[in-house]
């Protein structure tokens, strides 16, 4: 984790391979473009990123690597889902429509000769086509809003195609994180409150003496002393799903993967009812069909578990995906279990999860 966090703050110093001044950066920065003229919002759906390259190569070396990284299958959704939906297009068709994507990824190798080639090799000075022939590890740089306010762009770069694919496929999980951390902050940005939540809030932190964004719409399933959830009930969609449990922290071994799985199914057995006339029902873990997956990260400074993987009832009435993170806040001495899940039978959960994700990540010990 220490490693990824320090190859991030290279990639976040790395400076621009298209050489721009400052004065122009900071127009980009105020959503404006470089003669100093607003800049559209970004557009496109959740998870969507736009892929300028030749077309030829994504059938070849350089496009497999590409496949591996963005349309890998995302961990522990209910069914197959790829990370990112992607759309490829050739330099001559990015057009105003494909320019102003939330997400853009440049692919540009210097091995080739075509018109496409050429276009994207252009795009870098004699400065940055001398460093990359040189330092052959350097592939990758990112900036923001180069056509929209909101936009995040990639630039993937190496001296031939090999040398390129090499480097894409190796820092697979920093590309992946990169977009994963761009779509999570976009909606967390745009979670909207409302009185009625706030007042529920308010309700939550004098009980329990914690904070979480608790979007409009949603409404209260069960407040106990140590537990809080909260939802939505459409009559027509996804049921969203927030849920909090805290106990006094004991010990290391409360972050065992297999522990952690334990404690979920007994804040699920005790508190999440699948039909609230049948004290029967009641949540648990599906580990024989999917597997939950589980990886150790940091969360704000904090050793964290992460969990994703998929629920069910124990009667099998109703199920589906879910995202936790556990963590000690130290100042309170509590284990903090925090979970969003959803319901959404025969449609897909990867955006659902995203949108999860980003409420978690807006949590606070008070």
């Amino acid at each position: 984790m220490k490693k990824l966090f320090f190859i991030s703050l290279i990639l976040l110093a790395f400076i621009s391979c298209q050489d721009q001044n400052k004065s122009e950066g900071a127009n980009r920065e105020n959503g404006k473009s470089g003669s100093g003229i607003a800049l559209p919002d970004a557009s496109g759906d959740p998870g969507e990123i736009v892929i300028i390259m030749n077309k030829k190569e994504y059938d070849e070396e350089i496009g497999e690597a590409i496949k591996e990284v963005f349309q890998e299958y995302a961990d522990g959704l209910i069914r197959r889902e790829e990370l990112f939906t992607i759309r490829v297009v050739e330099p001559f068709e990015f057009n105003r429509i494909f320019k102003i994507a939330r997400n853009l990824v440049y692919v540009t190798s210097f091995e080739g000769n075509t018109a496409a080639d050429k276009w994207l090799q252009d795009i870098y000075s004699e400065s940055s086509r001398k460093m990359i022939f040189e330092e052959p590890s350097r592939f990758m740089q990112t900036s923001n809003n180069q056509y929209a306010k909101g936009q995040n762009i990639m630039q993937l770069f190496g001296k031939d195609d090999a040398t390129l694919a090499k480097n894409i496929r190796e820092n697979k999980i920093l590309i992946q994180n990169y977009f994963n951390i761009a779509e999570r902050n976009r909606l967390a940005r745009e979670i909207k409150m409302s009185s009625e939540s706030r007042a529920l809030l308010n309700e939550v932190n004098r009980e329990l003496d914690f904070n979480i964004k608790i979007p409009a719409g949603y409404e209260l399933a069960k407040l106990e002393e140590d537990f809080m959830w909260v939802r939505t009930l459409p009559p027509v969609g996804a049921s969203k799903n927030l849920m909090v449990y805290f106990k006094t922290y004991e010990d290391q071994s409360e972050f065992e993967h297999a522990n952690v799985i334990n404690l979920r199914n007994e804040v699920g057995k005790k508190y999440v009812f699948g039909d609230p006339e049948n004290a029967e029902s009641f949540m648990t873990t599906e580990d024989v069909y999917v597997k939950p997956v589980q990886r150790n990260i940091d969360y704000n400074g904090k050793y964290t578990v992460e969990t994703r993987g998929v629920w069910k009832t124990n009667n099998l009435s109703v199920g589906g995906t879910f995202i936790s993170y556990t963590f000690v806040d130290e100042e309170s001495n509590r284990l903090f279990y925090i979970e969003g899940f959803v319901i959404h039978p025969s449609e897909d959960h990867r955006e659902l999860i995203r949108e999860m994700e980003s409420l978690i990540t807006t949590f606070k010990a008070t």
